[in-house]
């Protein structure tokens, strides 16, 4: 973790044939790169981001529904799983090619059969894009913005609209929906209106990139202010950023 430039650092773990591992954590069975930031968190703590998890208990119930955007190795999905129980629906939006199979795995781990995963990009319209891949210490870095001095592998992933994906999905609302899609909320949120506009989102825990959105000449406050013209109001008692319906 601590070589740099960081694509160096995964050379090395390749070189010294680290591979993944199964770990027992607080939220269940995991497959893990240990010397990955997740990893190295979740062997350390067994848990990972109390606040969103704390988020996720307070407003999903058992029957309820959960859009997981930027699933990365679906541990967010796998909290909701347990949350809202086999009567419930899981959707684990996820476009990076080499983290559809740590999914497939880690679900089967939990026999997390209420979870559907999509190999797609949220955007603002249907398409297909470059993805840059960040290095697999932080697979969960990668974005369609370069923020690296060295370059990156790309992967072509297919995009879609948050409300088609929802659409495609086959559920009508969405109880939570927890987006961490660095820098790409922009379009993902403002791309969707109706599904915001027609209160179809109960709630939504939101990782805020503003540096990155600032770099592409965006402003975050659009979203926040579309969000609070459609009805959703901050949520002050949780320290992650949500917003929901009164």
């Amino acid at each position: 973790m601590r070589i740099r430039p960081a694509p160096l650092g995964s050379f090395v773990k390749a070189a010294l044939g680290v591979r993944r591992i199964v770990v027992e954590t607080q939220e269940g069975k995991m497959w893990l790169d240990p010397a990955s930031q997740f990893g190295l968190r979740m062997l350390a703590l067994g848990t990972y981001e109390h606040d969103t998890i704390s988020v996720l208990r307070q407003v999903l119930k058992p029957g309820g529904t959960f859009a997981d955007v930027g699933a990365n190795e679906g541990f967010f999905s796998l909290v909701a799983s347990r949350i809202v129980g086999p009567a419930g629906r899981v959707l684990a939006v996820e476009p990076q090619q080499r983290l559809q199979k740590v999914l497939r795995r880690n679900f089967a781990l939990n026999g997390a059969g209420n979870v559907t995963v999509s190999a797609f990009a949220v955007s603002d319209a249907q398409g297909v894009a470059e993805l840059n891949l960040a290095p697999s210490m932080n697979t969960g870095a990668s974005s369609f913005t370069v923020r690296t001095r060295y370059k990156l592998k790309r992967q072509s992933v297919p995009m879609d609209t948050l409300a088609e994906i929802v659409r495609k999905w086959g559920v009508d609302r969405v109880d939570l929906v927890k987006m961490d899609i660095e820098g790409w909320e922009y379009e993902a949120i403002l791309g969707s209106r109706t599904l915001f506009s027609e209160r179809r989102v109960g709630a939504i825990v939101l990782e805020l990139h503003e540096d990155h959105l600032r770099r592409r000449g965006l402003d975050a406050g659009r979203i926040t202010g579309f969000l609070t013209e459609c009805g959703y109001a901050h949520a002050a008692q949780f320290d992650a950023l949500v917003f929901a319906l009164p």
